[in-house]
């Protein structure tokens, strides 16, 4: 995700990094040679043949912004509701680590208890390092190795579904702690609907994740910018004259840029610049759950990088 401070509103104009600027430039350039080369073919040979009038193109045109902005509304959808997830997980991991510190039986403040807690913290921050791994389709190891035991480590690392397999190792703790009189029978729903709720947030990543626009309606969408930013100065180019390729640079460009900002929020969870900053989030969860349990080895908050936090 990009995070900059307040910047002018010049200096934006200028600004392309973290913009959609460096993937459509080949397209707005292919377009604009067309309307240039359409352009002195017509006024230099005053063929007028084959000039349109400006009437289809308005037409098309609202059609074309109608279906992008459905578009984006769709992308922005998943993106936010995949921000609000996270946003539960955070939550939801900071009262399950209240709640095992204080609903676990003060009687029982032994070493094994004191042990357990931190063992089921630290499988919690573990959980929220998988579940970005599996959202990203990368290896979790390096990220969740320091808290879980070499035992558990493996049974997660050989397993198909790594944050579903750190799952059920939590609910197990919870049996734990409920057979040995840790946890009351009367607290243990409250705990345990924490951890549906972990569950509920991973199926709802998943299907962000799983669950592409479908591919026909991207198809439709491409072929018809393509098509009318093409076609665009056959219409224009009695009434703009030697200026058409301007006004198609311009059309263009805010075709394209709305077509690829709809491709690039549309998996939320993804490495790209304006993506969510799962990184940055689970080091937050580790570093506030490890305060929580006054576990002095703590990092330090995610910092961005060229303005970009991953």
């Amino acid at each position: 995700m990009i995070v900059k401070n307040k910047v002018s509103w010049v200096r934006l104009l200028f600004h392309f990094r973290g913009s959609s600027f460096m993937e459509t430039w080949p397209r707005i350039l292919t377009v604009t040679l067309a309307a240039c080369i359409v352009t002195y073919v017509e006024l230099y040979y005053n063929i007028q043949a084959y000039t349109l009038t400006t009437t289809p193109f308005l037409l098309i045109g609202v059609a074309v912004g109608v279906f992008l902005g459905f578009r984006n509304n769709v992308s922005y959808d998943k993106f936010w509701e995949g921000r609000k997830l996270w946003g539960m997980l955070v939550n939801s991991s900071r009262n399950l680590t209240r709640q095992v510190s204080f609903m676990i039986d003060a009687s029982h403040d032994s070493e094994d208890a004191q042990q357990f807690r931190e063992i089921f913290v630290k499988r919690l921050i573990a959980y929220a390092h998988a579940l970005r791994c599996h959202l990203r389709n990368e290896d979790p190891a390096s990220e969740i190795k320091k808290f879980l035991s070499p035992k558990d480590l493996n049974d997660v690392l050989q397993s198909i579904h790594r944050p579903l397999t750190i799952l059920q190792h939590l609910g197990r703790d919870l049996a734990i702690a409920r057979d040995r009189g840790w946890l009351n029978d009367l607290n243990f729903p409250f705990m345990d609907a924490q951890l549906n709720e972990l569950s509920t947030i991973l199926g709802g990543c998943e299907r962000i994740k799983n669950t592409p626009i479908p591919f026909s309606y991207s198809v439709l969408i491409h072929r018809i910018v393509a098509s009318y930013c093409l076609f665009l100065p056959f219409g224009l180019v009695e009434t703009t004259g030697v200026l058409t390729p301007v006004v198609v640079l311009l059309i263009s460009y805010a075709f394209f840029e709305l077509d690829a900002i709809g491709d690039e929020i549309e998996n939320p969870f993804d490495l790209q610049p304006n993506d969510l900053p799962l990184n940055a989030i689970s080091r937050t969860i580790e570093i506030n759950l490890l305060e929580l349990i006054n576990d002095p080895d703590r990092p330090e908050p995610l910092k961005p990088e060229k303005d970009i936090l991953t």
